[in-house]
Formats: structure tokens, C-alpha cells, sequence
């Protein structure tokens, strides 16, 4: 059951990160907290402006997308496996990730008063954690063998 849980945190990493990816290479303009931050609309914004704003944009979303298929991706491999280097590798990329996104947003909010998302930022944060410390890779595999290869 444990392993179940685990999968499941780290798959819905992924998801997330796939789907936010999706939406930020997609956009044809910045989300409504990026308005409210800089205090102007999309279309008050100089034609240059908004050239660079849709290809960082785009940029994150990109690294949003991939980061969201290599997680899926090793997350099978991790869990399949039992490899204990996926298994720390998953929750280290999933904090590094989320701690940008975290400062980046906590920032905005703290400067504008821009209703950012670093609630959510967090509480993938303290998904991370919660994953790790379900899976426990520092133990003999974690697990009872039979039960990893139950959950796959």
C-alpha cells in the first residue's frame, strides 16, 4: 500500500507538471496574477514586451512539460525497479522544481500583492516530503518485495 501511495504522489507530480506545462507553452498572454503584479493589461504592453513574456512563457511551460514526462516516466522505472537512486532522484527533482516555483511566486506576492500561486507551490512542496518519507528509499528496499511487485 505504501508503494501505491508513493507512485500515486509522484504520478500526480507529473500530471501537474504536464498540465501546467500544457497551459504556459499554449498561452496567448500572461495569466491574470501577472497583470495584477506589473499593474497593466495584456494589451497595454508594448508589442516587444509582449513578444519576450510569451516566449519565457513558452520556455517554462517546455521545461514544465518535459520535467513532467521524465517524472512520470521514472516513477515507473523507480517503482518497477525498486532502484533507490530513482526513488531519492524523484523527490530531489520534484523539491528542486517546486522551491523555484515556491521563491518565484512567494516573491511576486511579497512585492505586488499579486494573488500568485505559492500556495499551491507549497503544498506540492510538502508533497514531495510526504512522498519520500512514505517510500522511505533509505531503507532495504523500502518495502516488502512481493508488495512492490503487487503495486506494479
Amino acid at each position: 500500500m505504501r508503494i501505491k501511495l508513493a507512485l500515486g504522489i509522484y504520478l500526480i507530480f507529473g500530471a501537474v507538471d504536464v498540465a501546467l506545462g500544457a497551459t504556459y507553452f499554449s498561452t496567448k498572454q500572461f495569466m491574470s496574477y501577472h497583470a495584477e503584479a506589473i499593474g497593466a493589461s495584456w494589451q497595454e504592453l508594448d508589442t516587444g514586451v509582449r513578444v519576450l513574456i510569451l516566449a519565457l512563457l513558452k520556455l517554462a511551460g517546455g521545461g514544465w512539460f518535459a520535467l513532467g514526462v521524465i517524472t512520470i516516466a521514472l516513477s515507473w522505472v523507480a517503482f518497477k525497479t525498486r532502484n533507490a537512486v530513482a526513488r531519492i532522484v524523484l523527490p530531489v527533482t520534484a523539491l528542486l522544481s517546486w522551491s523555484a516555483s515556491f521563491a518565484a511566486t512567494w516573491e511576486v506576492y511579497q512585492a505586488t500583492g499579486a494573488l500568485t500561486p505559492w500556495v499551491p507551490s507549497l503544498a506540492m512542496l510538502g508533497l514531495a516530503m510526504l512522498a519520500f518519507v512514505i517510500d522511505a528509499p533509505w531503507t532495504a528496499n523500502g518495502v516488502d518485495t512481493n508488495e512492490a511487485k503487487a503495486a506494479l
